[in-house]
């Protein structure tokens, strides 16, 4: 449908790209947060398509913006691709924010996760519109995929205002990376994601001396027992000894009571974070039920609760079986099907109809990230192949 053009032009304009915007400092999560670098990504990014030709529409209900481009015309397009633009904090210093390349590799804050292959969605749909038909694909990118999507206008949040409106995609793509050893070309197709709950246990005390008699009670203690029994109780609902690579997942990721050096005065309220990993198919729902019980009659407060259950895609949706054809004619191999642990946007898929599938990169969210070059291009091949599918072979894979 359109003449795919010379490597070397199109992986350096990916490269450029990348480098511009990893240098926008655009943290979500960490000790400094900088919306104005987030608001100057989503400017950079939404100027680039437009002037490629592409139409954009802004999401902006919130202080994280999202971005839904689209081929002219094609606003309800089957296959959404979806990626984000937001970072953690660097690692150590902002000398993170300063791309570089060392042989295969180009290193900088949001390299791996997941700027480069952003890049390399932006590029490809500037080269993509040059001609029609165009491909039966839209790209979805957020803001605040590192904060959990939790406020608006995370994934999720779009997803439902397009329903509102009348559409759904029928498969979502997200492009986090699926080959995590930094060394091979080809990433594998995750069918598969965990989910993700998240809640804050607060406890609540009385200020005064810790040395009078009837002093409030102890909230450490009370945490810790809190914890202990989310613990044991995870064990009946979730397939937290499952095999060792997939398995359902509790960790407490912090606590907090009093002051430190202040050991005389009790405390008036203590917190315990809680993040859960959950498989599809848990008994997510049950869990938090049976911890709200305990939790009422231990006088303790839930807050914050996000509850977002792990996605399984049908593996016989006519998408995924395009995007699998589409590997395994540029690979000359069978796809690897795969399962992804972080929690992606692919989460928030209608129906569950949400695959990962990505590129290269080592070390995420440390300050060894880096992203793989020579797994770029033979993406960029694959998603164009792939995008030919879906206008030569539009009812059948």
């Amino acid at each position: 449908p359109w003449p795919m053009p010379d490597e070397t032009p199109v992986l350096e304009q990916i490269l450029d790209l990348a480098d511009n915007l990893i240098r926008m400092p655009s943290v979500t999560v960490g000790e400094r947060v900088r919306l104005d670098a987030v608001l100057q990504a989503a400017d950079f990014i939404e100027g680039y398509l437009q002037r490629s030709g592409l139409e954009v529409r802004r999401f902006d209900q919130g202080d994280y913006p999202a971005l839904l481009a689209t081929f002219p015309g094609g606003m309800e397009a089957p296959v959404m691709l979806s990626g984000h633009f937001d970072v953690v904090a660097p690692e150590p210093d902002d000398k993170q924010f300063e791309p570089r390349r060392e042989g295969d590799y180009l290193w900088g804050r949001g390299a791996a996760d997941m700027k480069t292959v952003v890049a390399t969605y932006l590029v490809w749909m500037s080269q993509a519109v040059r001609q029609e038909p165009f491909p039966q694909i839209n790209l979805l990118l957020v803001g605040n995929e590192e904060t959990g999507e939790v406020e608006p206008m995370g994934t999720g949040h779009v997803l439902a205002q397009l329903s509102e409106e009348g559409y759904q995609p029928e498969i979502l793509i997200a492009g986090e990376r699926t080959e995590e050893q930094g060394t091979g070309v080809w990433g594998q197709v995750c069918l598969e994601n965990r989910g993700v709950v998240r809640f804050c246990v607060a406890a609540r005390g009385v200020r005064g001396h810790s040395g009078l008699t009837g002093a409030s009670s102890d909230l450490t203690q009370k945490l810790i027992r809190a914890r202990n029994y989310l613990a044991a109780m995870s064990e009946r609902h979730l397939r937290v000894n499952g095999a060792k690579s997939w398995r359902s997942q509790v960790r407490f990721p912090f606590i907090q009571v009093g002051t430190p050096d202040v050991y005389n005065i009790t405390p008036d309220i203590g917190l315990l974070g809680v993040e859960i990993r959950t498989l599809p198919g848990d008994r997510v729902e049950d869990l938090v039920e049976e911890f709200s019980d305990f939790a009422f009659a231990e006088n303790l407060e839930i807050q914050d609760l996000v509850i977002e259950p792990g996605s399984s895609c049908d593996t016989g949706n006519p998408h995924l079986l395009k995007l699998l054809e589409a590997i395994r004619r540029e690979s000359g191999a069978e796809p690897v099907l795969g399962r992804k642990l972080a929690g992606t946007s692919a989460r928030f898929a209608p129906g569950g109809n949400g695959v990962v599938w990505g590129q290269s990169g080592i070390g995420p969210h440390s300050a060894e990230e880096r992203h793989y070059i020579p797994s770029i291009m033979p993406y960029y091949r694959a998603l164009d192949t792939f995008a030919r599918l879906t206008i030569s072979e539009p009812d059948q894979a």
